[in-house]
């Protein structure tokens, strides 16, 4: 597998990380705080720490493609969060996972 290839599919595969944990996050009774989340996202994406010697419009510009990478992923959050409202709450016994505790 190319460096290209590998780049692309960890670029995929941590979209769609970023994609499930902001799925998680508003998925319960915090549904309405989908725009607070897209937010926070914005600005720790603008506030990434960067490497000496970076050069600024290279910086900038990578910045600028993670925030399009992004976007349809926080376009299907939007979406997931707007269904739920639509719901309702939903069960206790769905709100708590077993799992990564």
């Amino acid at each position: 597998m190319s460096n290209t290839s590998q780049e692309t599919i960890a670029t995929l595969a941590l979209l769609n990380l970023i994609r499930l944990l902001a799925a998680e996050l508003v998925a319960d009774d915090q549904r309405h705080d989908v725009e607070r989340l897209v937010q926070a996202m914005d600005r720790k994406l603008t506030a990434t720490p960067l490497p000496r010697g970076i050069d600024v419009n290279d910086a900038r510009a990578g910045i600028a493609h993670a925030k399009e990478l992004l976007r349809p992923y926080v376009k299907h959050v939007r979406d997931q969060a707007k269904i739920a409202r639509v719901r309702g709450p939903r069960p206790a016994a769905l709100r708590s996972s077993k799992y990564l505790q």
